[in-house]
């Protein structure tokens, strides 16, 4: 039995941070930002804004202003500056201050005053942002862009954005729990408890995370059925907190990704993007847009229930293969702390294996 039992509880004393750093995160959909606007986020507990400038090109500086603090995101943004609201301190997209209107010394080159800006890349129609460790040292960003598996003439479009009410542990775990699916989605259109099969898939590693290996899909999942031709599909996991899906469907593809960002200690945004090679997608966009919302609305459901369960602080464990998935999370977030804390390169942990459940 102790084979099989992991108590939950006992993982974050093994040396785990909540949050990992020096890795990029998913901000947005593009469609959230409009020119002369600006959006405020926290993210990992820092609070950032957002902003395109006039070549549609997105930023993000830390959102505050260097001289009295107050947030830069409460300000005024003409396309090209942002003005804080308290002393009109001028900025532009870079983080560089332009103007500061009180100061009477014109000799004063204000220049030097730079807000943080952290890396910041449109990939396919969405935003993403790197967050490092260290604010001096920011040469790795280009290393681990992620690859979100289209065309980059291609975009995706946006499903839905929850927030989840725990932290980014709990919400990965129910990310890549494969068994909680019979009980929490169950639904017509997709499966039901009493149609319970085992399953066995084959799983090895890939990156900064691991890949269920493609696979026909389970036959008791009924949305795949209305999908004509040879079908397909392969699931990778990456860190931080990314589940990417992609279905071959004949000479055609779908791609649905599921990323978790950390906002703080105690809440985690789910942003579910989507994307369809076939064309004739547009005209079923809206069901199949209200279809993923009411899966994730039922994910929603449960962790508002968890939220009541850990107020009480219990004892949790990971027990069997069921759960191997959420051991392998944290063995990768733990290697991923050592290679930055060492400045060593991250070598993963998982191994390839087959896992048997039944769902």
């Amino acid at each position: 039995m102790k084979s099989l039992l992991l108590l939950f509880s006992q993982l974050p004393k093994m040396t785990e941070s909540l949050f990992l750093r020096n890795l990029w995160y998913f901000a947005m959909h593009g469609s959230f930002l409009k020119p002369g606007k600006l959006v405020s986020k926290e993210i990992l507990g820092e609070r950032i804004v957002f902003g395109v400038d006039e070549n549609d090109k997105p930023f993000a500086l830390r959102d505050n202003c260097p001289h009295r603090g107050v947030p830069l995101s409460e300000g005024w943004y003409d396309g090209k500056e942002i003005q804080c609201a308290y002393h009109g301190w001028k900025f532009n997209q870079t983080g560089t201050c332009t103007s500061i209107p009180a100061l009477a010394d014109d000799k004063f080159d204000c220049s030097k005053i730079k807000v943080f800006r952290y890396p910041c890349k449109n990939i396919n129609g969405t935003i993403w942002i790197y967050i490092p460790a260290n604010k001096t040292q920011l040469q790795g960003a280009e290393e681990r862009v992620p690859d979100l598996l289209i065309p980059s003439s291609e975009k995706f479009r946006f499903v839905e954005k929850v927030t989840m009410p725990a932290d980014i542990d709990q919400s990965v775990i129910g990310l890549i729990d494969p068994a909680h699916v019979t009980f929490v989605h169950q639904s017509w259109y997709w499966r039901s408890a009493k149609k319970l099969k085992l399953k066995e898939k084959h799983f090895a590693p890939v990156d900064l995370g691991f890949k269920m290996v493609r696979h026909k899909p389970s036959s008791n999942s009924k949305g795949y059925s209305i999908l004509k031709g040879e079908t397909s599909t392969e699931i990778n996991f990456q860190l931080p907190g990314n589940r990417f899906e992609h279905i071959r469907v004949g000479k055609h593809e779908i791609v649905s990704i599921t990323c978790l960002t950390p906002i703080n200690e105690n809440e985690t945004e789910l942003n579910h993007i989507f994307y369809a090679s076939f064309g004739f997608i547009k005209y079923f966009w809206w069901p199949l847009r209200y279809l993923g919302k009411q899966f994730i609305h039922q994910d929603l459901g449960i962790f508002q229930k968890l939220k009541k369960g850990l107020e009480s602080k219990p004892t949790l464990m990971l027990l069997g293969e069921p759960d191997a998935q959420a051991r392998w999370y944290h063995e990768l977030k733990r290697q991923w702390d050592l290679s930055q804390q060492n400045n060593t390169p991250f070598e993963n942990p998982v191994k390839e294996k087959t896992l048997h459940w039944i769902t």
